[in-house]
């Protein structure tokens, strides 16, 4: 099964669409337009904050797996995973304002996205826990969770990555801009050439007029 019959599947999963729609409805009576939701959306920044976020747990996961088995800094290891557990609230808060807004589509594969992410933090908590009494003890079975936790979340990324670019989730709140980017180097050359050229302009009237 390729990635792109995979997103199809994701799509097409109605079967989500009554669970989708109570969910909508709770989020939506909570924030609708109100200031807090605005600001989870990402109102004030211009585009969502959720991808931003997701960036924060997942970094330190994926270097909780690098400090288990290349460095062999197992306390270290636990430590980025209890970095990336602190993140989740924001993380979650905005992720779901960003769906309670999208359509119905969209909805099926964010359900599902949360679906993976949600396995992969509920292995990460396990992982976190099992390295509770001896940190810097070397744990096969933590380990194991936590590379299994990764996959799932990684797994959920790539279903966030479709949402995103796939189906075009939250990309309306960026203004359309075809115009070239402001670069204020070539901004002032523009302005010592307008400055030459009406020098010589003058100059040339001055030289007409004697």
């Amino acid at each position: 099964m390729n990635l792109r019959h995979l997103y199809n599947r994701a799509e097409s999963a109605s079967f989500l669409d009554g669970l989708s729609a109570t969910l909508q409805h709770r989020i939506q009576a909570g924030l609708g337009r109100t200031p807090i939701g605005d600001r989870l959306r990402g109102g004030w920044l211009g585009h969502p904050v959720h991808p931003g976020l997701v960036a924060v747990p997942i970094g330190a996961w994926t270097s909780s797996l690098i400090f288990d088995v290349c460095l062999r800094d197992h306390r270290g290891a636990r430590r980025l995973i209890g970095v990336g557990l602190l993140a989740l609230p924001p993380t979650l808060a905005t992720g779901w304002a960003d769906w309670s807004e999208r359509d119905v589509r969209q909805r099926r594969v964010g359900l599902l996205h949360v679906a993976a992410n949600g396995v992969g933090i509920t292995l990460m908590l396990a992982s976190f826990r099992r390295r509770r009494q001896d940190p810097s003890a070397k744990d096969r079975m933590a380990v194991a969770l936590s590379a299994t936790a990764l996959g799932a979340v990684g797994f959920g990324g790539a279903l966030g990555q479709h949402l995103v670019y796939g189906q075009g989730a939250g990309l309306e709140m960026t203004a359309s801009n075809d115009g070239p980017a402001f670069d204020p180097v070539l901004a002032d050359v523009d302005t010592d050439t307008e400055t030459h050229e009406g020098n010589g302009h003058r100059h040339l009237l001055s030289g007409r007029t004697q």
